[in-house]
C-alpha cells in the first residue's frame, strides 16, 4: 500500500464530461491493471470537518511507468469531481492504493469478454492495453461498450485504433443523428451479438448497469464463477 503525493502532468479534455488527468507515478508504485487508487484533495472538506476522499479506477497500465491515468466525470452537484476538474497542470493530488481485486486473471483463456458502462472504460481500457502488448495476447477479445449519446464516447479514437485487433461493439442509449453504431443497453447489444463460447468475462459500470450484464451473460451460458465485476 502507497501513499503519496502526486503531481499533475497533464489534463485532457476528452469529452464535456470527462477530464483525463495523468499524474506523477513513483517508480516503486506497483498495481495490477483493473485496480483503483483512493484520491484527496489538500483542504478539501466536509462540512464535518472530514477529509473528501474518491477511488478512481487507474485507466493507464503498469508499463506505462511515468504517469498514473485517471478517468474522471465530473457529477451534478459533485464536491470531489468538480473540485478535481477545478485543478490544473502542475497542481497536487494525494494518493493512496492501489485497492481492488478486479484485475485480469492468469492465465487468460483465449476468448476474454469486457463490458463497460460510461466511465467503468477506466479499468477495462487498463486490461486491454496490457494484453494487446503482450506477445501471446488472446485470439479473440470482444468489448460492449455502453454510453448515454456520441458525445460521452470515452476514449473513442484511441479504441477506434484497437478495433483493428479486438470486436468492439459501442452502444448509445436513444438513437442520434449521425451514430451508425448500436442502440440501446449494453445489455441487450449482448445479446444480439454473442452466441456463447467459453470465455472469461469482466463488467465495470454503474450497478443497474452491472446486473443487467451479468444476468444476460448468464442467460447466454456464460459461467458465473468466470464473470468479474466492478461498479460504484
Amino acid at each position: 500500500m502507497a501513499s503519496f503525493k502526486s503531481k499533475i502532468l497533464e489534463i485532457v479534455d476528452e469529452t464535456p464530461r470527462v477530464k483525463l488527468f495523468r499524474l506523477e507515478r513513483p517508480a516503486d508504485f506497483v498495481f495490477s491493471p483493473g485496480q483503483f487508487i483512493m484520491a484527496s484533495i489538500e483542504g478539501l472538506y466536509t462540512r464535518e470537518n472530514i477529509l473528501v476522499k474518491r477511488s478512481y479506477s487507474i485507466a493507464s497500465t503498469p508499463s506505462d511507468n511515468d504517469f498514473l491515468e485517471l478517468c474522471v466525470s465530473r457529477a451534478d452537484n459533485g464536491l470531489f469531481s468538480g473540485a478535481l476538474h477545478s485543478l490544473k497542470k502542475g497542481d497536487y493530488v494525494n494518493i493512496q492504493g492501489p485497492y481492488g481485486v478486479f484485475s485480469l486473471r492468469r492465465p487468460v483463456p483465449e476468448n476474454v469478454t469486457f463490458i463497460a458502462g460510461g466511465s467503468g472504460i477506466a479499468p477495462i481500457r487498463s486490461m486491454l492495453r496490457s494484453l494487446l502488448m503482450e506477445k501471446d495476447a488472446p485470439s479473440k477479445i470482444r468489448l460492449f461498450y455502453g454510453f448515454r449519446a456520441p458525445s460521452d464516447f470515452i476514449y473513442r479514437k484511441e479504441l477506434q485504433e484497437f478495433s483493428k485487433r479486438l470486436i468492439i461493439a459501442a452502444a448509445i442509449d436513444s438513437p442520434a443523428e449521425g451514430w451508425n453504431g448500436e442502440v440501446g443497453f449494453i445489455s441487450d447489444v449482448i445479446q444480439r451479438h454473442v452466441n456463447y463460447e467459453r470465455s472469461d468475462s469482466y463488467v465495470c459500470g454503474p450497478p443497474p448497469m452491472v446486473n443487467a450484464t451479468i444476468k444476460s451473460l448468464i442467460s447466454l451460458g456464460f459461467d458465473e464463477r468466470r464473470i468479474y465485476r466492478e461498479q460504484w
